[in-house]
């Protein structure tokens, strides 16, 4: 096999990899591969290969696939998210409880803020994002963090013309660079109506000991309820729950 194609083979496995882990319920080829974009039958040759390396497991009743032990024991290899996401998930109920909105925990990655834990909205109506999302780092709070905190390189990866994901997100370089500047003194993000229209978020980092970047929090939820500009009290809280999520890390 070409080194080209030997990619792209790693590529697809790694994607339906994922489809499967943040799938609500074991999922099925037919919805796999629509989702990932392949033909069912090279779906099923991909999804043998997981099967044999113990990756994943297929139901003998439903046929459907799940993940398997083999990617349970590498998970208690990397505990160093885990334990993040452990000692923020308390904090994080505790800030939803006090707001209404929801709170959400991610992490950077080279492309996106990846979301690594979620606490629902208490409202009628719930907003949030499924662990596993990957957020732009453009359009996005969390992105928009881990951008301005994060390492330099980070904003070189972008294009000088950033995608629109909706009517009010920045599409120039120059823009948001000005805008990080901003963020910094600031100490927080916000993104109204950048990733999705009628929602905002804000977001703080997490840094730890060092003043090392080791996350970000995002609070989400309806532009009425988030205005463009947060609340003191909003702010407050996020502040508190960054700050304490920090603490308890460097301990």
């Amino acid at each position: 096999m070409e080194k080209a194609e030997t990619v792209r083979a790693a590529d697809t496995c790694l994607r339906i990899l994922e489809r499967i882990a943040f799938a609500d319920s074991p999922v099925g080829v037919t919805q796999i591969s629509t989702d990932v974009g392949i033909a069912k039958g090279a779906a099923f040759k991909h999804l043998r290969t997981l099967i044999e390396h113990g990756m994943i497991v297929q139901d003998p009743v439903t046929s459907h696939y799940a993940l398997g032990p083999k990617l349970w024991l590498m998970a208690q290899q990397a505990p160093a998210g885990a334990s993040l996401a452990e000692l923020a998930l308390p904090l994080m109920r505790a800030t939803r409880d006090e707001l209404g909105m929801a709170v959400v925990l991610s992490i950077p990655a080279p492309r996106s803020a990846v979301i690594l834990a979620t606490v629902s909205s208490n409202q009628p109506i719930e907003i949030g994002v499924r662990p596993g999302s990957e957020l732009s780092l453009h359009s996005s709070a969390q992105g928009k963090v881990f951008l301005a905190f994060g390492s330099p390189d980070l904003l070189g990866t972008l294009p000088d013309t950033l995608p629109q994901v909706t009517p009010k997100s920045l599409t120039s370089k120059t823009a948001l660079a000005a805008q990080l500047d901003g963020i910094r003194a600031a100490g927080y993000a916000t993104a109204p109506e950048e990733s999705l229209l009628g929602i905002n978020a804000i977001a703080a980092p997490i840094l730890g000991s060092q003043n090392q970047l080791l996350g970000s929090i995002g609070l989400i939820a309806s532009i009425q309820h988030l205005g463009a500009v947060p609340t003191p009290s909003q702010l407050k809280a996020l502040f508190a729950l960054t700050r304490e999520i920090g603490l308890r890390v460097s301990q």
